[in-house]
Parts: structure tokens; C-alpha cells; sequence
């Protein structure tokens, strides 16, 4: 009779992942998870157009104004006046150009939208559509009509907004009562006494937390690049790009969520603690170091800040507002900074969370 072997660490821990992940997925909590993300992109959606803001639409008889006189042109810049397009995050297409309500020549001005290295030109700023014309048509009533539709990038960054809101429920969901869990409920008592070492356990309950947070999140961005290309016909070039920075950063939320919930004695302490840290405790003291100059890239929340400002374009520079005496500096996060900073931050929770667990003793 052949001996029953009992399986490697490396193969137990697959075994842990599909059971926990099963768990999560017959429980109460990824079902409320997934309903939360339809209900938002539901919502999104579907608001601007009932609220008489929609998607697309032409603009007829639109006036060019104000026009600003650029001066006499020359052969690097062949322009003599300027006026800028009241819409901003839009495509434009097929305008028309009329002067004093006649016809004006397409080829005696043209349509630019505004980067950094023409922001400022005639104070229009940057990202802004502006016609560019010829002749000095600073005393001629302009107007245009145009076909205009909302760029991708404008129309995701409605949505990736929530995601960093959607991150810190998926980590509280499923990682702050991961490890507590099983010394408040007493299910320790069946498990450590079995030849399953502790980190063998750690790392299939993260695996599991992790993948169901995967799920939730992948949903979500699957859906807003369905409605991109339904609404915006077409998905902005960096929209995986923030999907990856959402993945970082819901591996480092989970770690700390992990890092909770092997610090506290409750379950109930350690979800309300995971889901407050970040969405109120962090931002706090990242007003904080704003409001004192301080650029804190050591802020996980401020990294994670990437997920959204990554779809900008350009991406958007520190500035400073100045109020009076007074000064307040707007900081946005490096994008490779704030990849580092986030792995950093993952690496050192799940570390301190392992060793925590596997010195953790069952009490009472």
C-alpha cells in the first residue's frame, strides 16, 4: 500500500489560492463588489446625457470670440490673429468658417489644439482649440460650425476617477480580514496544527485577495473601454497604462490590508481601519504636505494619483497658484516614481505582514 504523500509547499499554495478565491467568489462581498462597479459606469454613463450634456453634437453659427491680434505674420508663422473654441476634451470635425456670415476661405486658417509648447499664445491655454487665421480678422464677425465628439482620453477620466475608490473596497473586502480572520473566528485551531506551514497559507489567501481584487477591477476597466468605444469612438492610447498602475496599486493596498490585519486582534477593527487609511488618513496628511511645500513622493496615495493624471495629455506639471501673500503648489506624481514607490510599499507590507503572521499566537 503506497504511503499518502503529502504535497510541496509550492504545490499546497495554488491549493489555498483556488480555495480562498472560491470562497470570495460564492461570498456576499465580490458580488456587492461587482454590482458597485456596473452601478457606477451605469451612472457615468448615463447622467451626463439626462442632465443635457451629451456626447456629441454639432455647434451652428458658433462665435469666434474673443480674436486676438497676433501682428504682422511671417514666413515661420504665417498668422495674423487668433480666437479660441469654447470646448474643451473634444474632437472637432468638419468645421466651417464664415466671416460676417459668409463662406471664409479653408485655406486662410486652420485649426490647432494647444500644447505646452504654445501655451500662453494670446493667454489661451494650453490644451485649448484655437483657429488660427491669416488675415487680421480682428474686426470681422467670426463664426464656425462644427460636428464635435468627446475625446477618449476626457471620457475614461470620468470614470478612473472612481477607481482608486473602487481599489480601497477590494482590499478591504478582501484582504483586511484575511489573516485576523482566522484567530477571531478560531478556524486556526483546524488549520496550524496541519502540516501546512503559515507562509504556504499567507501566500495563497494574498494570491486569492489579490485575484478577486483582479476581477473587480478588470471588469470595471472593461467596461469603461467598451463605453469609450461606444461613446468616444476609440480608447485613449494610455488606457492600459492606467490599468497597470491600478494593478500596482491594488497589489500595495492588498499588502497593507495584509499588514492590518495581522497587526490587529478583531476583524471589524482591521476593515475599518484598511478602508479609512487610505481614503481619509493618507489624503489627509498629503493635504498637509502640500499646504507646508512639501512634495511627499513617499505618499502611496499620492503615487496611486498616477492612475488618473497618467491619461492626460501632456501630462500635467507642478504649478503654483498664488493667492496674496499666500502660494499653494499643485503636485502631481512622477509616473516612475510612483511605480517605485508603490512596489516599495508592496514589498515592505507583505514582508512585515509574513513575519507578523507566522509569530501571531492563537489566545483564549
Amino acid at each position: 500500500m503506497d504511503h499518502f504523500k503529502v504535497p510541496s509547499d509550492t504545490e499546497q499554495v495554488p491549493i489555498v489560492w483556488r480555495y480562498e478565491l472560491l470562497k470570495y467568489l460564492r461570498s456576499w462581498r465580490i458580488v456587492v463588489s461587482i454590482l458597485l462597479a456596473i452601478v457606477v459606469l451605469a451612472l457615468i454613463f448615463l447622467l451626463p446625457p439626462a442632465l443635457g450634456h451629451p456626447y456629441s453634437g454639432t455647434d451652428t453659427n458658433i462665435a469666434l470670440e474673443p480674436m486676438y491680434d497676433l501682428g504682422p505674420p511671417n514666413p515661420l508663422f504665417p498668422y495674423s490673429s487668433v480666437a479660441a473654441i469654447g470646448r474643451t476634451g473634444v474632437d472637432i470635425k468638419n468645421m466651417v468658417v464664415y466671416a460676417d456670415g459668409a463662406l471664409y476661405p479653408e485655406s486662410n486658417w486652420t485649426l490647432v489644439k494647444l500644447g505646452n509648447e504654445l501655451a500662453g499664445l494670446a493667454t489661451i491655454p494650453s490644451g485649448t482649440y484655437a483657429v488660427l487665421f491669416k488675415d487680421n480678422v480682428t474686426s470681422t464677425a467670426m463664426t464656425a460650425t462644427f460636428d464635435w465628439r468627446t475625446t477618449p482620453e476626457d471620457f475614461e477620466s470620468f470614470f478612473v476617477g472612481f477607481v482608486s475608490i473602487l481599489i480601497i473596497i477590494c482590499a478591504t473586502f478582501f484582504g483586511a480580514d484575511a489573516l485576523v480572520g482566522e484567530f477571531s473566528n478560531r478556524t486556526g485551531y483546524l488549520i496550524f496544527p496541519t502540516p501546512m506551514k503559515r507562509h504556504v497559507l499567507f501566500f495563497g489567501k494574498f494570491a486569492a485577495s489579490l485575484t478577486a481584487g483582479l476581477i473587480v477591477i478588470g471588469l470595471f476597466y472593461a467596461g469603461i473601454g467598451i463605453l469609450s468605444l461606444i461613446a468616444a469612438r476609440g480608447i485613449d492610447d494610455h488606457f492600459l497604462t492606467s490599468f497597470a498602475y491600478a494593478m500596482e496599486y491594488l497589489l500595495s493596498l492588498t499588502a497593507v490590508a495584509y499588514l492590518i490585519s495581522s497587526l490587529m486582534k478583531g476583524a471589524t477593527g482591521a476593515i475599518v481601519l484598511t478602508f479609512l487609511l487610505p481614503l481619509l488618513i493618507f489624503n489627509i496628511i498629503d493635504g498637509v504636505m502640500a499646504v507646508a511645500g512639501v512634495r511627499f513622493e513617499a505618499s502611496l496615495t499620492f503615487s496611486a494619483g498616477v492612475i488618473g493624471f497618467i491619461l492626460q495629455e501632456p501630462y500635467p506639471v507642478d504649478t503654483t497658484i498664488e493667492a496674496g501673500p499666500f502660494s499653494f503648489t499643485n503636485y502631481y506624481p512622477d509616473p516612475t516614481v510612483s511605480a517605485i514607490v508603490m512596489f516599495a510599499w508592496a514589498a515592505v507590507a507583505i514582508a512585515l505582514s509574513l513575519v507578523l503572521f507566522k509569530r501571531k499566537q492563537l489566545s483564549g
